[in-house]
């Protein structure tokens, strides 16, 4: 066994591409870390400021602004980090202008139209939905956060194409959590939950304003004309992306808290919101991963090195599993003391907290498995497999929601995300070839 670890340990020193993967890891895995924290602490400051009530209110808000910007961002997220890494790597900087300039048409566009929807149709969503008035306002401010999220991720998604992992980090994960920790005392005292919201807003809209500065500071230096891009090339990517991103962006990963905010109360919705947000913290280990591997997934498929792809997609799960199982154990047996940091009546959720922390578990051993089948140009297999596990967890959903409450919704999540994963990986060796996340003989997959 010391022998074998020996030997993968050497393995890895030997790589070049995973050496790169590591020193890019070491720097978003320091931001996002820096970022979660960040997030938590705003997320705690949430809590304690609001109680249960408030925070079920403002969490069930930002989860439906969220999900409006993946619906708006229509798959252009991933499609430019593909067309954006693939150009870049070749130097070919006039088609890097012109995916990227085409892509912030379509986004203003789109999620513009989902922002004026979500504004106006608060009110309707609020009481007839979720039947929960209190609601209304605090998703109309909030819905103003839509546009200017959207744009602010396929800033990120881009820059990682050109390699900036650090500034996609600092826009991604720290800006947002940093600047509404520096407003939300303030706006907490002077307007509640809605104080709490506009803040949020506010915040979005100063960090997507960074991004577009971050991002034409890094292409200016190539001083070449933009070339055309012809839509239906990009359309073709983001079509089925679109839904990929819907599905496992919106609706796999929140539909059990909706469902838990229809059918129960807004206290519950709080607990298991705030449950659902700290076990989704070490969904920063998988992105730090999938910050550096993506584009590198994508280069060595379009130059035909599925060897070495299958080396460096392996490597990147077992890195992952070292790197996220420590944090994810100690949600799972120690989930009261963190719920408690919340509040004395968020320990509640201490069960929920270890469901969904078992889920993630699973999620970061099976690794970057839906990068590694988007970067190589399967999007609908991925689809597919999302719509799979989307039709069990609407099941268990149904089945243990009205019963469970949130412990249900925690086992509809996990069992979800399982499901999604385990797929996912049979299409990675039977369609790409190479055996995933582990390799059990020497030939095939």
């Amino acid at each position: 066994m010391i022998q074998r670890i020996k030997t993968t340990v050497r393995e890895l020193r030997a790589d070049t591409h995973m050496r790169e993967v590591g020193r890019g890891t070491l720097v978003a895995f320091t931001l996002k870390v820096g970022g979660s924290g960040l997030a938590f602490a705003f997320n705690v400051a949430v809590a304690r400021l609001l109680g249960t009530q408030g925070a079920g209110i403002y969490f069930l808000a930002l989860s439906i602004t969220t999900i409006s910007s993946v619906v708006g961002q229509v798959g252009l997220d991933s499609a430019l980090l593909r067309f954006v890494a693939i150009r870049a790597t070749h130097e070919a900087w006039a088609g890097v202008k012109g995916v990227y300039k085409l892509g912030m048409r379509i986004a203003v566009v789109a999620s513009g139209t989902i922002t004026v929807i979500v504004f106006l149709a608060s009110p309707w969503i609020a009481t007839t939905i979720f039947k929960k008035p209190d609601l209304s306002e605090t998703l109309r401010w909030m819905s103003l956060s839509i546009l200017p999220f959207s744009l602010l991720n396929i800033h990120a998604e881009s820059l990682k194409g050109l390699r900036l992992i650090r500034d996609a980090m600092i826009v991604q994960s720290i800006g947002v959590p940093f600047v509404g920790l520096l407003l939300i005392m303030p706006s907490a005292h002077a307007a509640g939950v809605l104080g709490v919201g506009i803040a949020y807003v506010v915040s979005v809209l100063l960090v997507a304003v960074l991004a577009g500065w971050i991002w034409r500071r890094a292409v200016s230096k190539h001083n070449i004309v933009a070339a055309l891009f012809p839509f239906k090339d990009i359309w073709a990517s983001c079509r089925p992306l679109w839904g990929v991103s819907i599905l496992n962006g919106a609706v796999l990963p929140w539909m059990p808290f909706f469902l838990l905010g229809i059918w129960s109360t807004s206290e519950e919705v709080g607990i298991f919101g705030a449950a659902l947000r700290v076990s989704m913290l070490v969904s920063f280990f998988l992105f730090a991963v999938n910050s550096v591997v993506a584009q590198k997934f994508a280069s060595l498929y379009s130059k035909g090195e599925i060897e070495v792809l299958g080396r460096l997609s392996r490597n990147s799960a077992l890195m992952l599993t070292v790197l996220a199982s420590p944090a994810l154990l100690v949600m799972i047996f120690k989930g009261e003391w963190i719920m408690g940091l919340y509040g004395k009546a968020f320990a509640a959720g201490s069960t929920v907290l270890g469901i969904l922390a078992f889920g993630q578990l699973v999620n970061a051993i099976c690794g970057p498995v839906g990068f590694l089948l988007t970067m190589c140009g399967h999007e609908r297999k991925l689809q597919n497999t999302t719509v799979v596990s989307l039709v069990l967890q609407l099941s268990l959903c149904v089945a243990l929601i009205p019963k469970f409450g949130m412990v249900g919704a925690a086992i509809a999540m996990a069992g979800g995300v399982i499901s999604n994963n385990f797929i996912a990986i049979f299409y990675v060796r039977q369609l790409i070839g190479i055996a995933y996340p582990l390799k059990f003989r020497e030939n095939g997959a």
